[in-house]
């Protein structure tokens, strides 16, 4: 190989392995283009996750609070349905007693009757 040879092959390496490093260089930025891409789409969907998460944390209390209403509601209206039982064994005591009250005026009214009617004769 001549000197001549020899310098226009380095020449040719040099033009070469510039073109490479000019390659290398656009895929580097390329790169660091789809990085900050994947770090922006990073940061919006942990804000996003963040934003999910305080909806749950939101829509969780409301269960408990829902839950909390349910668990009153339950124990009132069991309060109130023993209070029903107890009004309505009341009430059967009063329509015996008012039953029975009935049943010793017609008796007394008998007897009223039946002296009124001696009285008369």
């Amino acid at each position: 190989m001549t000197a001549s040879e020899h310098t226009q092959l380095v020449e040719l390496l040099g033009r070469q392995f510039a073109a490479i490093d000019q390659q290398f260089t656009a895929f580097d930025r390329r790169f660091t283009a789809v990085d900050g891409r994947f770090d922006a789409l990073e940061r919006q969907l942990s804000g996003l996750r963040e934003e999910m998460l305080g909806h749950f944390d939101a829509i969780y209390r409301r269960l408990e609070r829902l839950e909390q209403e349910y668990q009153a509601i339950t124990q009132a209206l069991r309060r109130i349905e023993a209070g029903l039982a107890g009004e309505r064994g009341r009430r059967d005591i009063l329509e015996r007693d008012l039953a029975e009250l009935k049943r010793q005026v017609s008796a007394l009214q008998s007897r009223i009757d039946e002296i009124e009617h001696r009285l008369e004769s």
